[in-house]
């Protein structure tokens, strides 16, 4: 064999251990295998005893192409302990998109904004009026969910204005810690000033007709009607869980929770009435409005079922271009406009109607006591 110093490489034999020309020490051993591939990562102990974990990654560039980036995550007491976090490294990004809430933003966000207590107090305030949406997904919110909640708080144009100073702030806070889908700024595109409110499309009369007739012909078509009749917000709609239908009373309780700790109750239409029975039928629980495996809808693969829908009753949807941003005439929150629609032209109680589009403030909650089951179905009896 040779001698391992490349300086030297003078013929040993097979059993020495030391050159004798240079005196290198030979590697009889081998070198030892590695214990982890290329890519999974590795670890090191700085001088403060704490271990840290670092890995290179992916990531798709603006330009369509993929970069590397290098992750780390210090701070473990052990060596062992970073090692099982290697495979974890570069997934956090999804996990906090998948795992936060507009709430939990809030209260993540809330004792880092060093600002006056009459300010926070302000801005709590604010808070409360977003109360539909608190426990939805950050990623399952769109623009017409919050502009929803602004436009439903019943307040003046300074409350508002606080709402939409707050969403920015919010979003701005969450987007460095990737916890914001598409690092969009969703704040921002919320309308306040008067005259200034976006237009509420609803579909009219004619295209609610041609949604029944396909109802069973047409996949999912019947899914777009019944919204259109029970007036909950898209990721409500979605949420409508089985064990939650009285089916004695047909009758709803859902939506988002408020601070009464109550879900509202919404009765259900005769011109529904087949599709919930039938999609409710022999099941205690899980989702009502579901995927072919009985799973939830995820929010943005309803959108595309809504606008397939649509394209295939013939109903016309353009899109336009609002505030920079490609935005259909209708939209799953075309439903609920639909149905805040058709309250209209038939006669019923304000504190009813509140009750079954869920714009029922704190205050209207303290004046108006009590909401009978049997004055809201005669109201959905009537749409």
């Amino acid at each position: 064999m040779q001698c391992v110093n490349k300086k030297c490489h003078a013929e040993l034999l097979d059993e020495a251990v030391y050159c004798h020309i240079c005196g290198r020490k030979q590697n009889t051993e081998g070198r030892k295998p590695k214990q982890r591939g290329n890519g999974q990562g590795s670890v090191y102990q700085r001088s403060n005893d704490k271990w840290v974990a670092i890995k290179t990654v992916m990531y798709p560039g603006d330009d369509g192409k993929l970069h590397k980036k290098t992750v780390s995550r210090s701070d473990f007491t052990t060596k062992r302990d970073a090692v099982a976090f290697l495979p974890l490294l570069g997934k956090e990004k999804q996990n906090r998109l998948k795992a936060m809430t507009f709430k939990t933003l809030y209260d993540q966000w809330e004792p880092t904004h060093s600002r006056s207590k009459s300010t926070m107090n302000c801005y709590a305030a604010a808070m409360k009026y977003y109360a539909p949406i608190w426990h939805t997904l950050l990623s399952e919110i769109d623009i017409d969910d919050l502009q929803d909640c602004v436009d439903g708080c019943g307040k003046g144009k300074r409350t508002r204005e606080l709402m939409k100073t707050l969403a920015g702030i919010l979003y701005n806070y969450g987007i460095p810690r990737n916890c914001i889908r598409d690092n969009l700024n969703l704040g921002k595109f919320i309308k306040v000033g008067e005259g200034e409110t976006t237009h509420k499309d609803a579909l009219n009369e004619e295209e609610v007709e041609k949604l029944r007739k396909v109802c069973g012909k047409i996949k999912y078509a019947d899914y777009v009607y019944a919204q259109c009749y029970l007036g909950f917000r898209p990721s409500e709609f979605l949420l409508l869980d089985v064990s939650k239908y009285n089916q004695k009373e047909k009758a709803f309780i859902g939506g988002a929770k408020t601070e009464a700790g109550t879900n509202r109750t919404v009765t259900v239409s005769p011109k529904i009435q087949k599709i919930v029975d039938r999609l409710t039928m022999s099941k205690k629980s899980g989702p009502v409005f579901c995927d072919d495996n009985g799973k939830r809808i995820p929010i943005d693969t309803y959108r595309d079922i809504f606008y397939g829908v649509l394209d295939a009753c013939g109903i016309d949807n353009p899109t336009t271009m609002v505030d920079g941003k490609e935005k259909h005439r209708l939209t799953p929150h075309s439903c609920r406009h639909t149905f805040a629609t058709l309250m209209k032209r038939v006669p019923g109680a304000n504190k009813d109607k509140l009750e079954l589009i869920g714009h029922t403030s704190d205050e209207m909650l303290r004046y108006y006591q009590d909401v009978s089951i049997d004055d809201l179905r005669k109201i959905t009896n009537a749409l």
